[in-house]
Parts: C-alpha cells; sequence; structure tokens
C-alpha cells in the first residue's frame, strides 16, 4: 500500500480531524469517526487508488509548502500585510447594542450577525456552520442553515471536536452558494479542498474564520460535566459560554444538561487551569499550528481580550476584516443595533497574546529559554496522558503551575526593569 493520509499524517499525530480528506477521496475509501482519544480522524477501508494523492493535497497538517501565508497572499495580495493576523483591509471592533442578543453570543455578536447579512443582501443561498446535536456522543456537529432564523441555534462557543465531511460532501451535491465558519486549521484546509477542487472552489464564497489558541477532544467537555456533576454522567447539551452578570468577560462558566434534564454550572475559575492552560485533551495536531487568527479566511473573529473591554462581562468582538465585501457590510451598519469603530491592528494583535506565545511555544520550542521549555515539557506530558487515558496527573499539574508562577514572576520583573530602571537612564 503506498503512504497516504493515514500513514504521513494520522500515524504521526497530525490529524486535526478536518474531515477534507474524507470529501475528496475519488473513491469513498475514507470516513470520518472518533478515535480512542475522543478526536475525529479517517478510517480507511481497502480500494485506495495508487497514483492519487488528493488526501494528502487537502491536508492542512502535510502540504508543509502551503503555508496559510502563502494561500492568503494568493487571495488577499492587494492588503497590508502585518505579522500574525496576515493580510487586511481593516479591524474593527463591534457589539451589538441588544443585550439579551449578545448574551447568547460568543463575545459581541458579531458571527451571528455578519451571517445574517450574507443571506439578507442574497450574497449567499445557504450557510454552513456549527449547532448542537442534542445526541450524547456528538454534541455539536455542522450543519446546514437556509435562512436567517435558523442562524440562531448556532450561537455561542463551541470547544468541542466536528468535522466537515459531510457538509464539503453537501457542496459537491448541490450547486449554491456557501459560506462556512472555520477554525485556522479548516479554513485552510477549505482553501486546500477549493484548489483542487472546481465545484468547492465555485461553490464555497465566504469564510468566516475563528480565532483559536487550541482545540479540544470530546473528553474535555465530558470530564469538567463529570466533576460540576459529582458523578459520570451522559451529557445531552452544553453551554460553553454562558456570561455571568458581575463577572468579567473572563468570568463566563459551562452550563451543562445531562440525560435526565439535570443542569450544573462549571464556573471557569475552578477548571480553567486544571483543563485548559494544562493543555489537557487538546490535539496533538495542535502543537504544529501557528496560526492564531484564520489567515485563510475572509473576515476573522475574536474576543476582545483587552483590559478595556473584559470588565463588560456581556463580551465584546474584534474582527480583521480581508474581503472588501465584509468592509462594506460593516461600513453599512445599522448603528441603532450596532455599535463598531475602527480599532488599531496592533490592539488586535495584544487581544490574542496570550494565544500567540502559548503557540509560539510550542511550534518554536528550540528557540525558548530553559523556563519557558520546561512548561512546555510539563504541559506535553499533561496532554498525551489525557488523550492516552482520559486522566490527570496532579503530580504534574502542581509542578506546571510552580513553573508558571516562576514565570510570571521573571516576566514581572523584566517589564519594572524596562518600565523603569531602562527609562532613566536612557
Amino acid at each position: 500500500m503506498k503512504p497516504n493520509i493515514i500513514e504521513l499524517v494520522v500515524k504521526e499525530n497530525r490529524c486535526i480531524g478536518c474531515g477534507a480528506c474524507v470529501s475528496i477521496c475519488p473513491v469513498n475509501v475514507l470516513s470520518m469517526d472518533f478515535n480512542s482519544s475522543g478526536l475525529y480522524e479517517p478510517k480507511e477501508i481497502s480500494g485506495c487508488l495508487k497514483k492519487c494523492s488528493l488526501c494528502l493535497k487537502v491536508c492542512p497538517f502535510y502540504e508543509k509548502e502551503q503555508y496559510e501565508d502563502i494561500l492568503s497572499k494568493e487571495l488577499f495580495y492587494e492588503s497590508e500585510y502585518k505579522q500574525h493576523i496576515g493580510y487586511f483591509i481593516n479591524t474593527y471592533e463591534f457589539s451589538k447594542l441588544n443585550l439579551k442578543e449578545k448574551l447568547c453570543s460568543a463575545s459581541g455578536g458579531a458571527g451571528n450577525y455578519l451571517l445574517k447579512k450574507l443571506l439578507e443582501l442574497d450574497l449567499v443561498d445557504e450557510i454552513l456552520t456549527v449547532k448542537p446535536n442534542d445526541d450524547p456522543n456528538k454534541l455539536f456537529k455542522f450543519n446546514v442553515f437556509k435562512n436567517e432564523d435558523e442562524i440562531d441555534e448556532s450561537r455561542g462557543s463551541v470547544y468541542y471536536p466536528v468535522s466537515m465531511d459531510e457538509v464539503l460532501e453537501y457542496v459537491l451535491k448541490n450547486d449554491k452558494r456557501y459560506a462556512i465558519t472555520a477554525l485556522p486549521c479548516f479554513a485552510k484546509a477549505i482553501r486546500l479542498f477549493q484548489k483542487n477542487n472546481h465545484k468547492a472552489k465555485n461553490r464555497i464564497k465566504f469564510i468566516v474564520g475563528l480565532v483559536c489558541g487550541q482545540m479540544k477532544s470530546k473528553d474535555f467537555a465530558q470530564q469538567i460535566a463529570d466533576e460540576t456533576f459529582k458523578n459520570k454522567t451522559l451529557i445531552k447539551s452544553v453551554n460553553f459560554r454562558k456570561k455571568i452578570p458581575h463577572k468579567t468577560a473572563y468570568g463566563f462558566a459551562f452550563e451543562f444538561e445531562d440525560i435526565n434534564g439535570d443542569l450544573a454550572i462549571d464556573y471557569r475559575d475552578k477548571s480553567a487551569f486544571k483543563y485548559w492552560t494544562s493543555r489537557a485533551f487538546t490535539p496533538l495536531a495542535c502543537n504544529n499550528c501557528i496560526d492564531v487568527f484564520a489567515k485563510c479566511a475572509d473576515v476573522t473573529l475574536m474576543d476582545a481580550w483587552l483590559d478595556e473591554k473584559i470588565k463588560d462581562y456581556s463580551g465584546h468582538s474584534l474582527l480583521i476584516v480581508r474581503n472588501k465585501i465584509f468592509d462594506e457590510i460593516l461600513k453599512n451598519v445599522d448603528k441603532n443595533d450596532v455599535f463598531y469603530k475602527k480599532i488599531d491592528p496592533n490592539l488586535v494583535v495584544k487581544s490574542q497574546n496570550g494565544a500567540i506565545n502559548e503557540k509560539n511555544s510550542f511550534y518554536f520550542y528550540d528557540k525558548q529559554n530553559i523556563l519557558n521549555k520546561k512548561i512546555v515539557r510539563i504541559k506535553k506530558d499533561i496532554q498525551k496522558q489525557s488523550l492516552k487515558d482520559k486522566k490527570m496527573d496532579e503530580i504534574k499539574l502542581k509542578k506546571l503551575k510552580k513553573q508558571i508562577k516562576l514565570k510570571a514572576r521573571k516576566d514581572t520583573i523584566i517589564y519594572l526593569f524596562k518600565k523603569h530602571i531602562l527609562r532613566k537612564t536612557v
């Protein structure tokens, strides 16, 4: 058997579960399913064509010469370029003025607003995005949305694996105009898919990107739910962005509903370090990614993690616009419904410094100092163990917390030295 996606990507722990390989396969020998780590990966039956390499050509973690910057330059070459965020026309702050609307959204409601506008302005026929699935074995999945009212079903954050294979196959079978939401690696996979399939190129009109620091396996939600309910239980649904009045935007909670209809809430100050900062249940493929800002997308959405915005528990959005159509949509918003203004792109980068630094520490491991390397090694151990046997090593967690405190102390000393001492001597 010749090397293919299974040999060169899945077995090398580089698969992110996007499903592009399954949809592009001309002989249908691949299918997507959860593996033992709670992550999507392709499964293969016999019949792979000897001279075919389409599965590899659309894989975001195999096409080593097709970096995000190269792909995005082909699309947005006329735009300004900036490190980290890539090519862009403008950067914006965005917030819906209707509090009830905003509380249902992940941040300021930009995604919901833009997707509805694409339908309203007849720029697309259908939207491909993620919604709750009410299945304990598959809590979320990509769906096809045909009208503006349906889009409200897709609001909120999703820290749960999904695959695009079904909706990409739907695109190939149905000659319509589509917009699709995508994390950075998924956006790259879609662009590679379009380069290798003319139907996808002609039919997928817009990619709405979402900033990403790391993905999570399905066991991430299950583990936190088990601790929150104080016993193992099947989850029926989860709200990953329950906003809490009188807290900051950071202070959101996870609200779980089990199959019996019982509710439980995990406040993020309890589990954020243990299950997010530690990198538990994060796919190993994420260690090979450096794209935080979905550089291949037409527009990228994110939380406004800025000091002056975090104080508002209801949330604010920041946007990177690369496609002129989205720029026109934003310039023509109804100011009775939406607050928006241009924002310095440096602030957009600053808002995601945590995710940038985290990705850099893994991707550029050899360039890190001794302390950072130690932190990365501990995180990798936690990451691997959690994916293998769904357990957390409490001793390693304590070691990690100690090292992060040392790093914070060191960073504070350096900051104060630069601010006060160097300024006096210059």
